[in-house]
């Protein structure tokens, strides 16, 4: 199973992945990149591109939307520069844009061929934005429970009820405080869903712990959860469709909720680790309720 096939649950450390050459996303030839998922019907893909020191390049706009998300270094395009928590959108049909580096940067870069730019940029203007510019929004959904905060970093992005996201999904800078616990897992039935961690640490049974560069990948009707975060932890969320969710309850949910915030070390940095490898996290009780699935 390729570790980028948005058809299938994936789990894993994306800063583990070998740099080559991402063909499927226009201005990475040339440059290093970690392919982090792909779907295969549309060409749409996310990747982690390694800009370096006075890199140039052209995006023209023809096949795809083109989201980047600046991790460190600087960003240039059209004459406009943003550094670390920068973000630059050009829309599909936008026609050239040119971008550059001057001492080089890291983005995760996000390529989306069924985007519909008319209703997320109506005007095809090149969108640039930092994310400290943009304001907290309470994350709030029937039964989601209290201690999640996000920034849309694509417009429109409606946020109430029980559905979240444009007709192309959404792209967003979300913020889990600390020791928030939710003990069900969810089930999105028209989206796939996908989710790096930026920093943090956040503990999923039946997929196991994540850190910075942790990447989670779930296809639609897949149930996904509990999941709980010590320190608080910062991720970038995107989806291919509007999100709606349905709880379901997990046998001794709270249980293992409970067994990681008591046990988590407020001193030990955050790790990626499959579940399996989890051990001190799991309560007595799993021996005896359905395996969660991964």
């Amino acid at each position: 199973m390729p570790h980028w096939d948005r058809d299938e649950p994936q789990f894993f450390d994306i800063f583990e992945l070998p740099w080559r050459e991402v063909a499927e996303i226009e201005i990475a030839r040339g440059v290093e990149g970690r392919l982090i998922s792909k779907d295969q019907r549309t060409g749409a893909a996310t990747a982690m591109l390694q800009l370096p020191a006075g890199w140039a390049a052209t995006d023209s706009g023809r096949d795809a939307t083109l989201e980047l998300f600046v991790l460190d270094g600087d960003l240039t395009i059209d004459g406009t520069t943003v550094g670390a928590g920068g973000v630059v959108a050009v829309p599909r049909g936008r026609g050239g844009a040119r971008l550059s580096s001057h001492g080089g940067a890291n983005v995760y870069a996000f390529s989306e061929p069924g985007l519909p730019a008319d209703y997320y940029y109506p005007d095809k203007a090149v969108h640039v934005t930092r994310v400290w510019q943009e304001p907290w929004l309470m994350t709030e959904m029937p039964e989601l429970r209290h201690g999640i905060m996000h920034k849309s970093l694509r417009y429109p992005d409606p946020a109430s009820g029980l559905c979240h996201g444009g007709p192309g999904g959404m792209l967003r800078f979300i913020l889990m405080t600390p020791g928030f616990g939710e003990t069900r897992q969810e089930v999105h039935h028209d989206c796939w869903e996908e989710i790096i961690w930026l920093s943090g640490d956040f503990l999923m049974p039946g997929r196991g712990l994540h850190k910075a560069g942790s990447l989670l990948n779930n296809p639609a009707e897949l149930p996904h959860g509990g999941l709980t975060t010590q320190k608080g932890t910062v991720m970038l969320l995107h989806c291919n469709a509007p999100m709606g969710a349905d709880f379901v309850p997990v046998p001794h949910g709270q249980a293992m909720v409970d067994k990681y915030l008591d046990n988590a070390s407020w001193l030990a940095e955050p790790e990626h680790r499959d579940w399996e490898h989890c051990h001190e996290f799991h309560v007595d009780e799993t021996a005896h309720q359905p395996e969660l699935v991964r």
